[in-house]
């Protein structure tokens, strides 16, 4: 499957929790920061592009990131 990180959906939302108590602390600590790691995250739309794309300059890299080349 594609972007499949290999955990159950309990695991997966387990996750996503821990991430976002991560993100309101840094939010406290440093709003910039905070306001730059979101504009990183991919959206939903985001995602559904790569996944329904024909474009085969996608890949993953040593960090198992996914990256585009253009």
């Amino acid at each position: 499957m594609f972007l499949d990180n290999g955990l159950n959906p309990e695991q997966q939302e387990q996750m996503d929790d821990i991430y976002e108590s991560i993100l309101f602390e840094v939010k406290k600590i440093n709003p910039k920061l905070y306001t730059q790691i979101r504009k990183s995250e991919l959206s939903e739309k985001d995602v559904l592009k790569l996944i329904h794309s024909k474009n085969k300059n996608i890949v993953e890299n040593d960090e198992q990131q996914l990256e585009m080349l253009l």
